[in-house]
């Protein structure tokens, strides 16, 4: 009967080929994210939040700006009242 290794995700996730095409993607994923967030620029500060985490077997990346989720699903302007449609750089990266 086979057998499977306890640790083979494990074993896998560390390969050097894997890891490579984990990066490319990444890359690729990010700079979806980073087009969609710089076609809709005001000030600047939620490109310059984008940053992308590698660890030896994690990678996300991360809007960090205090405003992201307001900007990335939509908000009321509080100016004039009226309904801001969200950039959706988020769902850029899937």
């Amino acid at each position: 009967m086979a057998t499977v290794r306890r640790d083979l995700a494990s074993v896998v996730a560390h390969l050097p080929g894997v890891k490579v095409e984990v990066r490319r993607v990444l890359d690729e994923r990010a700079d979806r994210v980073r087009a969609v967030v710089d076609a809709h620029r005001r000030t600047g500060a939620v490109s310059r939040s984008l940053t992308v985490h590698t660890s030896r077997v994690d990678s996300t990346i991360s809007l960090e700006d205090p405003a992201v989720l307001a900007i990335n699903y939509g908000h009321i302007d509080a100016r004039t009242g009226r309904w801001v449609d969200g950039i959706h750089a988020i769902e850029a990266a899937l």
